[in-house]
């Protein structure tokens, strides 16, 4: 058995754990990033799909990237490029009366009112105290320190939204079932029900995110989320980081009751005085640290396997038939969850280990933003579906396909006989490609609870409130790290 020595060794090359090496690695510090597989990126990652077709995975659009990652690391002059930068939300509703969001406030207000005149005339001030709310507690979720007291008008709605469920709050805004049920999806995110209380401060989270200089929206960049992967490794090698792939971390070496290194499955030894893991604290504390060394306390709380989980599905596409009704732009976020009642009846029926009988998903076509990821003339198609059962029979699987290609093809006459090929990843295999996301995050807690361990010189760099390509949770782990909390 070897050991070499480093300052810093970082566990898993997903973004996280690529922005804080970046980061950990501009402060002066040697530093190893390993990787279990044989590519970087984590859940930013493309896939061949069918000859000459290009598809995202595990995600499929951004919505999330720390703007100051993007800026400190100058992710720009490493190839981040954006096609799209504020991709329109769009509800699909039944019959073709959809649900258009975009930014333009102006603009929304007349795409809802074909819906209904009092949603209309609703929107200004939601989206009004919304963004203003996102905008206050942005330092609560985006930066190391304590934030500072929030104003008194904001802290009493902030307080009121920690017990309220999304649902509670859009019925007591809006009356048109496709527009409250194409909002609350966001708020379905990490096994959370929109009636679950507190599940508002989910809608407040995803609107204080800002993409290319723009509040809540989410960007397609050119290559794909792969490319935001791309970027940070070639800015972590710009840096002199040494990038390990096939060097998979068999458990976090101790030294006096701290973390001092890592013992890699190849049997090489890593001497480093400070281990950063991008895995889920579950997977870190359960299975790195050594037996004990967190707390059997800790490690009973992390215990319980999640019952629910998203599938995704991309869909190789001869042609794309256009959208049924109300026109809509094709580089849109799409949502397919009609009513609010489908949603909590997803839930119910996929913690009972069964696939809705209403599916809710969310789609993008990546092609209409970037016609080079398919052959001339033809599409592909992303496709999220949650909530689904955690644990799916091949049968499942195969329904599954079958029904999202049916739901899709009821709003797009004609897709499910442009279908040239199609690829359907359950929660277990996207779990056995990634890493378990784990137990959701706290959105209440602050960095500290959520990055600092019980182990000295062990840090969480991939636990972010909300799931989702971001890099702030690697950025802030390195000051922590560091001592600068900044």
């Amino acid at each position: 058995m070897s050991a070499r020595a480093f300052d810093a060794v970082v566990v898993g090359a997903g973004v996280g754990g690529l922005t804080a090496a970046c980061y950990l690695a501009r402060s002066g510090r040697k530093v190893l990033l390993a990787e279990a597989r044989n590519r970087l990126g984590g859940r930013c990652e493309s896939i061949a799909l069918g000859e000459g077709f290009t598809a995202p995975l595990g995600a499929h659009e951004l919505h999330a990237l720390d703007p100051r990652v993007a800026r400190e690391l100058k992710l720009a002059r490493h190839g981040l490029k954006f096609v799209v930068r504020g991709m329109a939300l769009a509800g699909l509703g039944h019959g073709g009366r959809h649900a258009l969001i975009v930014r333009d406030v102006r603009d929304t207000v007349r795409n809802i009112a074909s819906l209904s005149r009092a949603d209309a005339d609703a929107w200004p001030a939601f989206h009004a105290e919304l963004f203003a709310l996102a905008r206050a507690l942005r330092p609560r979720w985006w930066e190391a320190r304590p934030p500072k007291p929030l104003a008194r008008r904001h802290q009493e709605v902030f307080e009121a939204l920690r017990h309220v469920s999304a649902a509670a709050w859009l019925d007591s805004r809006f009356e048109s079932d496709v527009l409250k049920a194409t909002l609350a999806f966001d708020a379905t995110v990490a096994g959370y029900s929109p009636y679950e209380p507190g599940s508002a401060l989910l809608l407040v989270w995803r609107a204080a995110q800002e993409m290319c200089g723009l509040q809540g929206v989410s960007a397609w960049p050119m290559g794909g989320p792969a490319a935001l992967a791309a970027a940070l490794a070639d800015a972590a090698k710009a840096q002199g980081v040494e990038i390990r792939t096939g060097a998979a971390v068999e458990h976090v070496l101790m030294q006096d009751e701290a973390a001092a290194g890592v013992a890699l499955a190849s049997g090489e030894s890593i001497a480093a005085p400070l281990v950063f893991s991008s895995l889920s604290r579950r997977a870190t504390l359960g299975r790195l640290a050594p037996a004990g060394a967190c707390g059997f306390e800790t490690l009973a709380a992390l215990a319980h396997e999640p019952v629910t989980g998203e599938a995704r599905i991309v869909l190789a596409l001869k042609s794309l038939p256009p959208f049924n009704g109300m026109a809509v732009p094709a580089t849109a976020r799409f949502v397919l969850a009609e009513r609010l009642e489908s949603q909590a009846a997803a839930w119910s029926a996929a913690h009972a280990g069964r696939l809705p009988d209403e599916l809710t998903l969310e789609f993008v076509i990546p092609t209409a933003a970037e016609a080079s990821l398919a052959p001339h003339g033809q599409h592909v198609a992303s496709v999220l579906v949650r909530p689904v059962p955690a644990a799916m029979s091949a049968a499942m699987k195969t329904q599954l396909t079958a029904r999202v290609t049916a739901a899709l093809d009821a709003q797009m006459s004609g897709l499910a006989g442009s279908v040239a090929s199609a690829e359907t990843f359950t929660p277990a295999e996207l779990a056995a490609r990634y890493g378990h996301p784990g137990n959701a995050v706290d959105i209440h807690s602050n960095w500290n609870q959520r990055i600092m361990t019980t182990i000295p010189g062990l840090y969480l760099c991939g636990a972010e409130p909300v799931p989702a390509p971001s890099g702030r949770a690697g950025r802030i782990a390195a000051a922590l790290a560091l001592g600068g909390g900044k």
